[in-house]
Formats: structure tokens, C-alpha cells, sequence
């Protein structure tokens, strides 16, 4: 299949309905094509570069066309989901962004949205509107093949609108987010869902991969519980998407990270100086902490 090609399977659905064109069809994409099927009765269409995605995707009915490229799939879209790297966002908005029809609503599901974000509005044309979206789930696993309808039942749902951005298409971000199973929802702007995802993921993906940096050499599975596999979980990671993220929000993660540092020594200290007090109180603000996490 060429770039002027689609797939399509046998599908009722008109072209005239409300279109939503999914870039990027890996386990996020993928996953929200799969729940979004029935959503206001929308005509899905997808975009990967991978041939065998394309495939899967058309096959399992998570889209209704399913292209190469994303030129010929936003034409027509009303809303268009950009599930791709920050540098593939950054690459549709300065081709395709000002070729998408007036009312047409974009949005990505980036995991830093600060520098993405100063890079992006500037191309951003008037007859569309923007509204960024943060869905809070995943797997250390990537893919389609791992893509699945339930995987944002019961997650957290972050909305991230520009300063423009319309009140009724943050309004349908919303009824998007619970549509696919989300139920606890927040709306923030760019800079404050940098600084909590800093602490909340960034700074939990930087601690598992560190734990994983180093293993001892006679350990084996009959060592480990579930301390040590909620711990490194993550650590399964994308590199070239992680690094992307990281240093995308460098500014967001610095000051959580400098913390965790100064902790980790504190406790060092106490362990190295046989200093059960202060141990004891490291442990017990954590504790008290973890259980005020809890309430909110």
C-alpha cells in the first residue's frame, strides 16, 4: 500500500457522521479506538506508518478506514487525536494544521505538554480549536497488539486546554474522557500538568529505570515479591519515547527530582550513621504522606 492508498472494510457508517481521525495506532491509539466505538456514532479512522497495525486495526474493527499517512485522513475529520511522539505533533502542525476544516478540533495525548505546546500554538490556524488531553493509563507493553477497550476504565483523565480554547470543546474532551471509562477527571493548565506529571510519572518512570540500572548477579525470581515488581515495573520502557518526554519536560521534573535526591541521601546518611531516629522519621513522613495520597 502506497501513501494515496486506504484500507477500508465492509462498514455502515457514512462519511457525512462525526468523524474522528486517530494518528498513531500503537497501545494508547489503538486502545481509544477501540473505546470510542459508539461515540456519538462516530466514523473512526486511523493512521499508522505499520503496515501489520493497519492491518490489525481495520481487522479487529477499532477503525473504520485506516490509512499510511494522516494527509488524506483529516480532511473530513471533526476531531483528529494525535497519539504519536512530541516531534510527529509538532510535524502535523506545521504541515496539516491549516489544512483541516474549519470547526475541527485537535488534540493530542502527550505526556508533556509545556515546550510541546510553545512550539505548536504559534501554527495553530483560527478555525480550529486545540484542547490537549492526558489519558492516565498504560502498560509496560506498547503496540496495537497490547491495545485494549478497557484499558481507561476507572483512570484518571487530564484536560489541557490553551488559554483560547472553546468551552465547548473542553466540554466534549470531557464527555470524551468518561465516554472511554474514565472517572476521575481534572482540567489544568499546561505548566501545572507538567509540574504534577513531573512528581506523579515522569519522576516514577526516572526511579524504576535507575533501580534497573544496576541488578545483582546471583538474584533470580525467587528473590522478588511484589516490592520489587511494583517498584521496576516501568522499567520495561520505551527508550526513544522516554527520552522524548524527559527532556520535554526537563523544567517539570528537575525540582522533583532534586528532592528525591536529597532524600535518598538523607536516608543514606541515617542508614550510614547507624541513626535510628532519624531513619525513623524519614519512614513516618512517608508513611503519613502516602496515607493523605490515599484521601485525594
Amino acid at each position: 500500500m502506497n501513501a494515496n492508498q486506504n484500507d477500508t472494510g465492509d462498514s455502515h457508517f457514512e462519511r457525512n457522521r462525526f468523524t474522528i481521525s486517530i494518528i498513531g495506532l500503537g497501545l494508547i491509539g489503538g486502545s481509544m479506538a477501540l473505546a470510542l466505538r459508539g461515540y456519538r456514532h462516530a466514523y473512526l479512522i486511523g493512521v499508522d506508518i505499520n503496515p501489520k497495525t493497519r492491518t490489525m486495526a481495520l481487522q479487529s474493527g477499532a477503525v473504520d478506514e485506516v490509512y499510511e499517512t494522516a494527509e488524506q485522513a483529516v480532511a473530513d475529520a471533526d476531531l483528529v487525536i494525535l497519539c504519536v511522539y512530541p516531534h510527529h505533533i509538532i510535524e502535523f502542525a506545521k504541515t496539516l494544521m491549516q489544512t483541516l476544516k474549519p470547526g475541527c478540533i485537535v488534540s493530542d495525548v502527550c505526556g508533556a505538554k509545556t515546550k510541546l505546546y510553545d512550539e505548536i500554538v504559534p501554527l495553530i490556524p483560527n478555525h480550529i480549536d486545540y484542547v490537549g488531553i492526558h489519558p492516565m493509563a498504560g502498560k509496560e507493553i506498547d503496540g496495537f497488539e497490547n491495545a485494549e477497550k478497557a484499558l481507561f476504565v476507572n483512570t484518571g483523565f487530564l484536560i489541557t486546554p490553551l488559554t483560547h480554547s472553546r468551552k465547548e470543546s473542553v466540554d466534549l474532551m470531557e464527555e470524551l474522557g468518561r465516554y472511554i471509562g474514565a472517572t476521575k477527571l481534572a482540567v489544568a493548565s499546561p505548566a501545572l500538568h507538567d509540574d504534577i506529571i513531573g512528581y506523579t510519572s515522569d519522576l516514577m518512570h526516572i526511579s524504576a529505570t535507575a533501580l534497573c540500572m544496576h541488578r545483582h548477579p546471583d538474584m533470580t525470581s525467587a528473590y522478588t515479591a511484589g516490592a520489587f515488581r511494583d517498584c521496576t515495573r516501568v522499567s520495561n520502557i520505551n527508550p526513544d519515547l522516554w527520552t522524548e518526554l524527559l527532556l520535554s519536560n526537563a523544567e517539570g521534573i528537575l525540582p522533583h527530582l532534586n528532592r528525591y535526591l536529597d532524600y535518598l541521601n538523607q536516608m543514606k546518611q541515617a542508614i550510614e550513621t547507624n541513626d535510628a531516629m532519624a531513619l525513623h522519621e524519614l519512614l513516618a513522613l512517608a508513611s503519613k504522606n502516602k496515607k493523605e495520597m490515599l484521601t485525594r
